[in-house]
């Protein structure tokens, strides 16, 4: 039953029944057989039956013969796919050749050898098979093709690495591979500066990279865009050589660079022990390696070991567990009491998470934070641990303690929480607590993240009331200019960044310069991480009072926090007084090794200014190298020349510059101003900048201000072109002889704009015409022409049979009406936005409306 329903059909087509008796015997054992009679039942039949396998055709047939059944089959789609096979008793070659050039596929002679022509026709069908099963084939492998290929990249996608980096390990079991992977430091923050567009190509010339890397490599054998901004690569591992990898994707990585983006590589590796393995765990080995170097500085590549394997199984547990333990009151509050060393009083405090496991005890926030951050549960966490902070603060209040503000950490995460601030208010009304008791602490690395996001979001909490700390300064990309930038209200110092070195005379001075740098500009220091005394002591020498660390006492239990409440004085710390003790204690005017230090790795140009106000003179007594730079010399033409960089501003440039000295001095904010010089160097031009400026300190008639400044020269200039170019079309509208006309049709017909001429054709200036018909067009319009004029309008609207002009009469200021003739062009649509310039000309009024 199975060999009936795989049989294939054979049409037979001749007008002699006998011959097609014949053909059918030969055939039906092997075939379902068909017959027709003449060339129009040939049709016919083909119609009717959808699987003929081969049409076995005689050339002369009554009708319509074989050659014109070819020729109707070419002109159709399928039927020309139907191998053909003529058969003819004219044995004459020009016959045959005319078959065949009408697309039949073979040519037979009667009489028929049954053997030989079932075998041909066999043959005929096995090739026609074989064709369709190759460009079936073909189709399969180019959308595999399509679907293996990461479109950003050009590189094999995920699920394509896997799927021949397997293949490829199983044809070589007796050579060793090794599995590479890395990604684009902060590729997000490449995206958001430079836009998705620039990011995809960014991908482009990494997947050029990888064709180039295989090109020059032979033991490459697979590699892949793993996913977002993931490689991988799989490698023999014979002669692989760690360092020069990285130095390899280094150099080619080097070549994208930009002056605002940086890139280090880091390569996690997995030598491939067992081949059989899911290629899925080995990338998740990979990465676990790459993971493990994310934050170190010094280490370019690691290899997988079992110990990682064992800390993702760690890890896995705790995400596990992290809902139930939340719900269940394991995350608890410590509290680490900060210091005014120099009178020994109670400050405040920093509220720490502690995970208590009821079954292993207490687990390290180093262990689970991480792990937080990276899928966003530490929000959660971070408003739970706020609200337990503000039930102690309610119930210490109600007992009658005496209360300190508490810090608690806002982590990055929570930066992009639009209710951040919300929350917090909320937070403080519900427990009826004052804004001074909850202090926000903030990581310095969620400026090197989204600085505007967290500039926003550090006023939106300050203009609330709410104090703003910048937690772990000096632990990750700390900027001097980001002090300026983010206007927090503590500087946390973290201790750690100086290891044991801080005696190291070095160290010290640069430590000692970040605290003056930061309380000139009023930015109270609080040093965390005081292990000693001497370090206590080293901190106080140099102005730094507010400290904490286990010097003074490590994170403590509650209930050890309340007893210290009851038993110490408390302060807040952060007296008028004692502002001005750390202000004393900076002079960024002293020459010391430590000043210059901090000032020369400013981002950006700065100087230090005097401004002397009885001489109205201005001397920059410290310039770094960015100013330089940004004014477009070097220090050495600038000292060869003797100028004063302030000179480079004349006339009101320069009246601009004092007078924003002197609104620093008035308001004690900061001030800016823009500003054009002219360099006294001949061969650079006129160049603009912007000023910024904050008034260090006061000596009799003289002020000290920290000025940054930046070159705005090409914005200036491109404003400046704008500007002519608006002049320059003015001025030729206004040269045409009619009426310019701009009007708005989208909904009403409203005048945006006319040139002068209209003062001279109707009598109204500019403004008049504006006051009086501005919002409606057609006011001017005689009632009787109104119709037609709007008619036109609404041909050039919607692109209808266009006339491009109207004749009617327009109102002049007078009172009198005057023929005109509007010829107008449409200027396109934007954003259903639709406007019209139209040439309002005079015409001779007829004598019969005069």
């Amino acid at each position: 039953m199975d060999g009936e329903l795989n049989k294939k059909t054979i049409l037979i087509a001749d007008d002699a029944e006998p011959n097609r008796l014949l053909l059918k015997k030969i055939f039906a054992a092997e075939f379902f057989v068909e017959e027709a009679a003449n060339g129009l039942e040939v049709l016919e039949k083909l119609r009717q039956l959808s699987d003929v396998a081969v049409l076995i055709l005689d050339i002369m047939m009554p009708q319509m013969d074989g050659f014109d059944v070819l020729k109707a089959m070419q002109k159709d789609e399928y039927f020309r796919t139907i191998p053909t096979v003529m058969i003819t008793a004219n044995n004459e070659e020009d016959v045959q050749i005319r078959a065949l050039s009408y697309g039949a596929t073979d040519i037979m002679t009667k009489p028929f050898n049954p053997q030989i022509i079932l075998h041909r026709i066999k043959n005929i069908m096995a090739r026609k098979e074989s064709e369709r099963l190759a460009e079936q084939n073909r189709a399969y492998e180019l959308e595999l093709r399509l679907m293996d290929t990461d479109e950003k990249s050009g590189l094999f996608n995920k699920n394509a690495f896997h799927r021949y980096t397997a293949k490829m390990l199983r044809k070589n079991p007796n050579k060793n591979f090794v599995l590479i992977r890395w990604d684009i430091d902060n590729f997000k923050v490449y995206n958001d500066w430079f836009g998705t567009e620039a990011g995809d190509a960014y991908l482009k010339k990494i997947g050029d990279f990888f064709r180039c890397y295989k090109q020059n490599n032979s033991t490459v054998k697979t590699y892949a865009r793993y996913d977002a901004d993931h490689f991988v690569c799989c490698q023999e591992a014979d002669g692989f050589e760690p360092e020069k990898v990285t130095k390899v994707i280094d150099d080619f990585m080097s070549q994208l660079k930009t002056l605002d983006f940086e890139y280090t590589p880091r390569v996690g590796l997995y030598f491939i022990t067992e081949p059989t393995l899911d290629v899925a765990l080995m990338c998740d080995r990979a990465l676990l390696a790459l993971r493990s170097i994310k934050d170190s500085y010094g280490k370019r590549y690691a290899w997988y070991d079992d110990s990682m394997r064992a800390t993702m199984l760690e890890q896995q547990e705790i995400l596990n567990e992290m809902e139930f333990a939340l719900k269940d009151g394991q995350f608890v509050p410590y509290f680490q009491p900060q210091y005014n060393y120099e009178n020994g009083n109670l400050i405040g405090a920093e509220a720490l998470v502690r995970w208590e496991h009821p079954r292993k005890g207490a687990i390290l926030p180093c262990k689970f934070i991480p792990l937080f951050e990276r899928n966003g549960f530490i929000s959660r966490m971070d408003e739970y641990m706020w609200e337990q902070v503000c039930i102690l603060l309610e119930n210490w209040r109600d007992e009658g303690l005496p209360l300190v503000p508490i810090s608690v950490n806002v982590s990055r995460r929570d930066i992009y929480n639009p209710h951040l601030v919300e929350n917090i208010l909320n937070l403080l009304h519900k427990y009826n607590l004052s804004h001074e008791l909850l202090h926000l602490e903030i990581t310095e690395s969620a400026y090197t993240q989204n600085a505007e996001q967290l500039v926003n979001t550090v006023n939106l909490l300050r203009k609330h009331g709410l104090e703003v700390h910048m937690d772990d300064f000096g632990s990750g990309y700390s900027s001097l200019n980001m002090l300026q930038n983010v206007p927090v209200d503590i500087l946390k110092l973290d201790m750690r960044f100086l290891g044991n070195d801080y005696k190291n005379e070095r160290s010290g001075n640069v430590l000692n310069a970040v605290v003056r740098m930061a309380t000139a500009l009023r930015l109270p220091v609080l040093a965390e991480g005081v292990e000693t005394k001497e370090q206590a002591d080293f901190l106080k020498s140099i102005g730094c009072l507010l400290m904490q660390g286990y010097f003074f006492s490590r994170p403590i239990k509650v209930e050890n926090f309340e007893a210290l409440l009851k038993n110490k004085q408390t302060n807040s710390g952060l007296t008028e007084n004692n502002l001005e003790s750390i202000e004393n204690s900076i002079d960024l005017l002293s020459f010391s090794s430590q000043s210059t230090l901090l000032f020369n790795c400013f981002v950006g140009g700065a100087a230090v200014v005097e401004y002397d106000r009885g001489n109205k003179s201005l001397t920059a007594l410290r310039i770094n190298d960015g100013f330089f730079e940004e004014i477009g010399i070097n220090r050495a033409e600038y000292m060869e020349k003797g100028q004063s960089v302030f000179d480079f501003y004349e006339g009101e440039n320069r009246q601009l510059v004092f007078s924003m000295f002197e609104e620093a001095i008035k308001t004690g904010k900061h001030a800016r101003c823009e500003v054009m010089a002219k360099p006294k160097i001949i061969s650079m031009d006129y160049r603009w900048f912007k000023l910024c400026t904050k008034l260090l300190m006061t000596s009799v008639n003289k002020h000290f201000f920290y000025v940054a400044i930046e070159n705005i020269t090409k914005a200036k200039r491109k404003s400046i072109e704008k500007e002519k170019e608006v002049e320059w079309l003015t001025a030729v509208v206004n040269s045409v002889s009619g009426v310019v006309l701009v009007l708005d049709v989208a909904e009403k017909v409203e005048i945006l704009y006319s040139n002068v001429a209209v003062d001279v054709l109707l009598g109204y200036s500019q403004i008049a015409l504006k006051e009086c018909f501005g919002n409606d067009f057609l006011l001017l319009i005689h009632p009787e022409d109104r119709n037609n004029v709007e008619a036109w309008l609404r041909q050039q609207k919607f692109g209808e049979k266009i006339v491009k002009s109207v004749t009617c009469r327009q109102i002049c200021e007078d009172g009198s009406w005057r023929l005109v003739k509007i010829t107008g062009k449409l200027m396109g649509a934007v954003e259903n936005q639709f406007y019209l310039c139209a040439l309002v000309e005079a015409v001779e009024m007829p004598k019969e409306i005069k």
